[in-house]
């Protein structure tokens, strides 16, 4: 259990030392929004990735003779022009965050994002799809991984059990999702600051390394 206190959530708002590299990729994202270009889709789709540690490259089928260049030129940017991205993006950057409307529109998109990293890779890729998300829409998505999932419970004290699923998206990031929200309205509620998703990322991290 992390005890949320309004220091530990300043804190959470605080540069780290990762602000300069997290800024790079913000502004990669601003830049060169859309998904038409290939030089464009591979440089953000690897970075993030990378970066990340959540390399699309990581896949459940890969051969031999398949070597990450041809990989990344002949299917994962393909598959992603191909898709419906832009589309998905668009809506997103349109709701406001913090509404139903825009959970709902963070959850859908979510899963549709994995679903594409799905048909590229043949795995589950909820954590890239997460990730590349935020950077695109930094003010909607939150992000998830294994450290996340496990550090929000150390405020399960605060939170409410995530409701049940009403057949939208993928089920662990809507209850993750929902979760981070419970947390934002928390801070606002009780101290008065309002929390990006990038500072709940930085509340989640502060939680796991208390925990470990």
């Amino acid at each position: 259990m992390t005890q949320l206190t309004r220091d530990i959530v300043l804190q959470s708002m605080s540069p780290t030392p990762w602000e300069f590299s997290n800024q790079l990729l913000y502004k990669l994202c601003a830049q060169y929004p859309d998904h038409t270009d290939t030089g464009e889709v591979l440089a953000k789709i690897l970075l993030i990735g990378r970066v990340y540690a959540a390399a699309i490259e990581r896949r459940k089928n890969k051969q031999d003779d398949d070597q990450n260049d041809a990989f990344y030129i002949h299917t994962v940017a393909p598959t992603i022009q191909a898709s419906q991205i832009d589309e998905w993006l668009y809506h997103a950057r349109s709701v406001e965050p913090g509404t139903k409307e825009s959970f709902t529109t963070l959850v859908n998109a979510h899963n549709n994002v994995t679903e594409l990293f799905n048909k590229i890779s043949g795995l589950d890729k909820r954590s890239l799809a997460s990730k590349y998300l935020h950077f695109h829409v930094p003010k909607l998505f939150f992000i998830y991984d294994s450290r996340a999932a496990k550090a929000i419970r150390a405020f399960s004290y605060l939170l409410p059990r995530a409701t049940r699923s009403d057949g939208i998206g993928d089920n662990e990031y809507r209850k993750f999702a929902e979760k981070c929200q419970h947390l934002v309205t928390i801070c606002r509620t009780s101290f008065g600051l309002n929390l990006l998703p990038r500072h709940i990322d930085n509340l989640l991290l502060t939680a796991h390394a208390s925990e470990t």
